[in-house]
C-alpha cells in the first residue's frame, strides 16, 4: 500500500536486516557479514587559518565578493528542485535492467525525461552555443546485455585558453536486490536529489556567457559499477584526436538530505572527497571548493576529506582522477545509509533547504571557476636584499585584475593555512618575512566586480625561491 504525498513515491516501509549493505554502490554481491557502516566527521572538522602577529604590508585579510555571484545563488529554487527528486521518484526504478520491463519509467524514460529537460533549457536560450547528445553505454548486467546512455550538455565557452570544466551526478537508481530490475528503487536522495541540482544548475547559468566550457553530464549505470563515467571518460574525453582540457570535475552525489540514521541533524557540514596524497591535483581542487563555498555561503560548512571516499563505497568522480584529471564529491554530512538502495530513499529523505544549500554551493563553485579572471603566471620567490628576512613573491600580471587572492598551507593541511588579498599596482607582489612558515602557494586574479578567478597550481615555497 502506498501513502499518497504530493509526489506518489512509496512503498511501505522495507524492514532492514542485521547486515544491510553499506556501499552505495557495488558490482557484484557482497559479503553476507558486510556491516552498516556510517560516517564520521570526527577528524574533519572545517580547517582554521594559522594566528599571523600581523598582516604583510599591503595585504588585506577580507575575502573578495562578487555582489554577482550572490544574485546568482538567490536564483535557486527548492520548488523545482523537489518537483525534479519529485519527478524521478515517481519513475518507480531507473535500475540498469529496468528497461527491459513493464516498470512505468525506468532507465528509458529517465533519460528522455533528461533529455527533455536539457532541450527547454537549450529552447529558453536560443543565443546560447548550447549543444545537447546522449552517448551509450554497452554493458553487461546480471547476464543480461542493455545499453543505457548518458546524457551530456554542453555550454561552450568564450576563452579557448579557459579549458574544460565538468559537473556530474549519476541519475540511475539500486536496489539491494541489485540484479532486479523490476525492484521498487526510488533513489530520491541516492541520487534524484543530485540531478535536481545538476538541471537547476544548468537552468541559471544558461542565459550567461562562460569563460570555460562546461559539460553537464548526468550519468548512467553509476551504481553497477560506474560504467557510465568510465565509458565517458575513455570513449569521450580520452577518445578526442586533441587532448580535452578538463580543470576539474565536480560530481554530485547524494547531497539532499542533512539527517543521519539515528535522527541526528547537521544543517551545515558539506563533505568533499578527493584523491590522496593531499597535493593531488584533485585534492587542490577540493580546497578550491571549499575556499569559495565558505567564502559565499555563510550557512554551510565545507569539509574536505582526506579520503578520495568513503570506505567500501565509490563515486563517479574516481573515473576521472583515475585519469589524473582533477575531480571532488560533493555530499551532505550526514548519511543515513539504511535508506540507500531501499524503498525507503523517498520524497520525504530530501530537505528541501539542505538541498537548496548544497545546490548553491556547488553553483558557487562552477561559476567562479568557470567565470572567473584567468590565473596568473609565472610566479617566483626572491630572497630578501637586507637583513630584513623578507622574501617577495611575485607573479605576472592578469589582463583585468585589480587585486589577486594568496593562499598558503603548511604540508599536511587540508585547507589554506593563509589567505590574503593584495593589490595589482604598483606591482603584484607579495613582501612577507612570514613566508617561510608555509610549504605551498597559489594565487587567483580577482577582477574589478570583485569576482576571484581559479587558482594556480599550488607551488612548492621550496622550489620558488631564487638568489
Amino acid at each position: 500500500m502506498r501513502r499518497q504525498l504530493p509526489y506518489t513515491w512509496g512503498l511501505t516501509v522495507l524492514l532492514l536486516t542485521a547486515f544491510l549493505v553499506a556501499g552505495c554502490n557495488f558490482g557484484s554481491p557482497p559479503p553476507a557479514t558486510l556491516q552498516v557502516q556510517f560516517p564520521t566527521l570526527a577528524a574533519s572538522a572545517p580547517g582554521t587559518r594559522l594566528p599571523t602577529a600581523s598582516l604583510p604590508a599591503g595585504a588585506g585579510s577580507s575575502r573578495p565578493i562578487d555582489p554577482g555571484i550572490r544574485d546568482i545563488l538567490d536564483s535557486v529554487q527548492s520548488d523545482r528542485l523537489m518537483v525534479a527528486v519529485g519527478t524521478l521518484v515517481d519513475m518507480q526504478t531507473r535500475h540498469v535492467l529496468s528497461k527491459t520491463t513493464t516498470t512505468i519509467g525506468g532507465i528509458d524514460g529517465a533519460r528522455d525525461w533528461l533529455l527533455a529537460q536539457f532541450n527547454a533549457i537549450r529552447a529558453e536560450n536560443p543565443d546560447r552555443p548550447i549543444s545537447i547528445w546522449t552517448q551509450p553505454v554497452p554493458l553487461t548486467w546480471n547476464g543480461v546485455s542493455v545499453t543505457p546512455y548518458n546524457v551530456v550538455t554542453v555550454f561552450q565557452g568564450t576563452d579557448v585558453g579557459a579549458g574544460v570544466l565538468v559537473l556530474g551526478a549519476h541519475y540511475d537508481s539500486i536496489s539491494t536486490d541489485y540484479y532486479n530490475g523490476q525492484a521498487y528503487a526510488p533513489g530520491a536522495n541516492d541520487n534524484a536529489s543530485g540531478v535536481a541540482a545538476l538541471l537547476e544548475i544548468a537552468r541559471i547559468l544558461a542565459p550567461l556567457s562562460h569563460r570555460a566550457t562546461i559539460l553537464f553530464v548526468a550519468f548512467a549505470a553509476e551504481e553497477t559499477g560506474r560504467q557510465g563515467s568510465l565509458a565517458f571518460v575513455k570513449n569521450y574525453l580520452q577518445a578526442q584526436s586533441k587532448p580535452v582540457d578538463v580543470r576539474g570535475m565536480i560530481n554530485l552525489d547524494i547531497i539532499g538530505s542533512e539527517v543521519g540514521h539515528n535522527g541526528e541533524v547537521d544543517h551545515r557540514t558539506i563533505r568533499l572527497f578527493s584523491a590522496d596524497p593531499n597535493d593531488s591535483p584533485s585534492r587542490q581542487l577540493a580546497r578550491q571548493l571549499a575556499l569559495i563555498i565558505s567564502t559565499y555561503l555563510d550557512d554551510a560548512d565545507p569539509v574536505v576529506q582526506s579520503a578520495e571516499e568513503r570506505v567500501g563505497r565509490w563515486g563517479d568522480h574516481q573515473s576521472f582522477s583515475a585519469a589524473g584529471y582533477p575531480s571532488v564529491r560533493v555530499i551532505e554530512g550526514l548519511e543515513d545509509q539504511t535508506r540507500q538502495h531501499t524503498p525507503r530513499d523517498t520524497l520525504d529523505n530530501v530537505q528541501p533547504a539542505y538541498l537548496m544549500r548544497t545546490t548553491r554551493a556547488a553553483l558557487a563553485a562552477i561559476t567562479i571557476l568557470a567565470d572567473g579572471p584567468a590565473a596568473p603566471a609565472d610566479l617566483s620567490l626572491r630572497m630578501p636584499l637586507t637583513n630584513s628576512q623578507a622574501e617577495t613573491l611575485r607573479w605576472t600580471p592578469c589582463p583585468g585584475a585589480v587585486r589577486y587572492l594568496v593562499t598558503l598551507r603548511q604540508t599536511s593541511s587540508l585547507y589554506y593555512d593563509q589567505v590574503f588579498t593584495v593589490a595589482a599596482s604598483p606591482a603584484p607582489e607579495l613582501t612577507w618575512g612570514g613566508l617561510t612558515q608555509y610549504a605551498t602557494v597559489a594565487v587567483a586574479a580577482v577582477d574589478a566586480a570583485g569576482r576571484m578567478g581559479p587558482l594556480t597550481p599550488e607551488m612548492p615555497l621550496s622550489a620558488l625561491r631564487r638568489d
